[in-house]
C-alpha cells in the first residue's frame, strides 16, 4: 500500500478525530481547502484500505480474544 507522508498523517490524524478536515488541516494540507481536500482523501479507496486496516489492529489490542478471556476466568476460578 503506497502512500504519501502527508497520506498518511492524514490517516493518523483522522483515526485520532474523526474528522476529515481537521485531519487535513493537521497532516498539512492547505486550510483553504481542508475540506475538499479530506472528502476526496476519504473517496479514495488506498487511503480507505489503510483507515480500515488500522481500525481493525487499534480495536484487535483493545478487545479481549477467547483466549484471553478464558485464562483470566480460569485465574479467578483457582484463585
Amino acid at each position: 500500500m503506497k502512500l504519501t507522508k502527508k497520506q498518511k498523517d492524514f490517516c493518523e490524524y483522522y483515526l485520532q478525530t474523526g474528522n476529515a478536515t481537521d485531519a487535513a488541516r493537521k497532516a498539512g494540507y492547505s486550510k483553504s481547502s481542508a475540506q475538499q481536500t479530506g472528502s476526496e482523501n476519504m473517496s479514495k479507496p488506498v487511503i480507505s484500505e489503510y483507515i480500515a486496516i488500522r481500525q481493525a489492529e487499534m480495536d484487535k489490542r483493545l478487545i479481549a480474544d477467547t483466549d484471553e478471556v478464558l485464562k483470566f476466568y480460569s485465574s479467578v476460578m483457582r484463585g
